[in-house]
């Protein structure tokens, strides 16, 4: 309550440029689905990027960060490079969808290839990780889930 008391402009202006957004959506099943994932991709691709800015936490280092109690030194670099492959990995896909919205593939094989690629990167990352770091111990998924919770209800600590 507290948090959303302290952002309410924010918050505003997030639920006016989602209202307009809504309303700049083509009413056609397809190309509805297409435009949907390019904001849902952009969307998610801003809350990795805007970590990265000077003065901010990385959003995968903030992970790393409530999965150990700290930062281990050896991670900050792989953790920042990390929040990076996301952004560009999630602005790739929005291009993508954008192409599907022009019409020149299906917006579902779009999103079919973004599931299995998103889950391919995830769960290749926590065999990377358990290769280049094992002294820290074997990332699970558990782990993962448990420190992405941790640090989303933590609240405003960013």
């Amino acid at each position: 309550r507290r948090a959303c008391r302290a952002n309410r402009w924010r918050l505003a202006a997030s639920a006016l440029f989602a209202g307009l957004g809504a309303l700049a959506l083509p009413w056609e099943p397809e190309p509805f689905q297409a435009a949907l994932a390019v904001f849902a991709n952009l969307g998610a691709c801003y809350g990795f990027a805007s970590t990265l800015l000077p003065g901010r936490e990385p959003l995968i280092t903030r992970y790393t960060r409530f999965d150990f109690g700290h930062l281990p030194p050896d991670c900050a670099l792989y953790t920042r490079r990390l929040t990076v492959l996301w952004a560009a990995l999630l602005v790739a896909f929005a291009a993508a969808q954008a192409v599907a919205l022009a019409g020149h593939w299906r917006p579902s094989a779009g999103l079919a290839a973004e599931a299995v690629l998103c889950g391919a990167v995830f769960l290749g990352e926590h065999l990377v990780r358990g290769w280049r770091f094992p002294h820290h111990g074997r990332p699970t998924l558990r782990r993962t889930v448990r420190a992405v919770r941790l640090a989303h209800t933590a609240g405003d600590a960013r």
